[in-house]
């Protein structure tokens, strides 16, 4: 478990270089495509600077106003707040801010950059359907996430992938409406090595958000298992999560405010992976961050 927790924070460090050096090749593509040249290019390099500095320090924001999370009232939801705080005692965690999700859908997700700075957000649904034994099984699996510090490179990965799908999609609309490098090529007549490092510029934009979610995936399905592990191993009670994920298994509910950005936090995945689901069913399962919740079941029932 320790290896995994030593392992989570390596990834952080490739996550970030990895973003960084994406982010170059897309900026490179798109001074060389809209042509603003050398000085554009040191602003774009300075924006990708202090985007990567707010990734750190504020994409647990990002990812709660995603989310339309909302603090939950200590006195309203005392019982959510109590089992927090009895699983942090556990734990040896500081508490984490705690928020509502205003979904039918049973979900729920940890986010923040390490222990001291988290915060666990579940849905109206999950508190609605799951039973104390339930809710206590997963919310100790969102505190192990805070524990084993998967929470930083899920919530990194948030921001990440975001700051790559806008700048290929302004990027490309920006040509599709003709910019300045399209009509310095209808004047010059185009051609030879430019002409091959425009395409070269156009198919790295077109491919930077695919690359973007493959960077999502580098949050590695192993941090669900270990957190159902280390889940179990805080509440001593297996049955308690089991029990959960099989009800999560049986719902058929999506959370509405949910994107593919914010997919991989989740206990589950909270997109539409079944044709009853919704639509690009079989979209999200191309692209699915969790493993299948019966193998994650058939793996507790083991322990």
């Amino acid at each position: 478990m320790y290896e995994q927790i030593a392992a989570n924070k390596r990834r952080t460090v490739l996550l970030i270089a990895a973003f960084v050096l994406v982010v170059g090749a897309v900026v490179w593509a798109v001074q060389l495509l809209l042509g603003f040249g050398l000085a554009g290019l040191f602003i774009a390099l300075a924006i990708t600077a202090v985007g990567a500095i707010a990734a750190y320090w504020k994409s647990d924001a990002v990812a709660l106003a995603m989310s339309h999370a909302h603090p939950a009232d200590p006195v309203e939801y005392a019982r959510l707040h109590n089992i927090v705080e009895g699983l942090c005692i556990a734990a040896g965690l500081p508490k984490p801010r705690v928020y509502i999700i205003d979904d039918p859908a049973p979900n729920a997700f940890a986010t923040g950059r390490d222990p001291k700075h988290a915060a666990v957000a579940v849905t109206t649904g999950l508190l609605e359907k799951m039973n104390r034994v339930e809710l206590e099984g997963v919310l100790a699996h969102e505190l192990s996430h805070v524990k084993n510090y998967d929470i930083l490179v899920s919530t990194l990965a948030v921001t990440m992938v975001g700051v790559v799908a806008l700048l290929s999609d302004f990027s490309l609309r920006f040509l599709w409406w003709g910019g300045p490098r399209q009509r310095d090529r209808d004047r010059d007549g185009g051609g030879g090595p430019q002409a091959i490092l425009a395409l070269l510029g156009i198919a790295l934009l077109v491919l930077a958000p695919i690359v973007g979610r493959l960077m999502q995936f580098a949050v590695s399905r192993r941090r669900e298992a270990l957190a159902d592990v280390s889940g179990v191993a805080l509440t001593r009670y297996p049955p308690g999560l089991i029990s959960a994920l099989e009800k999560l298994q049986a719902d058929t509910t999506v959370v509405a405010s949910s994107s593919t950005a914010t997919a991989h936090l989740w206990i589950e995945s909270p997109l539409a992976r079944k044709p009853e689901e919704g639509r690009m069913a079989w979209v999200n399962r191309l692209f699915d961050t969790h493993p299948p919740l019966e193998e994650r079941i058939a793996a507790l029932k083991e322990l």
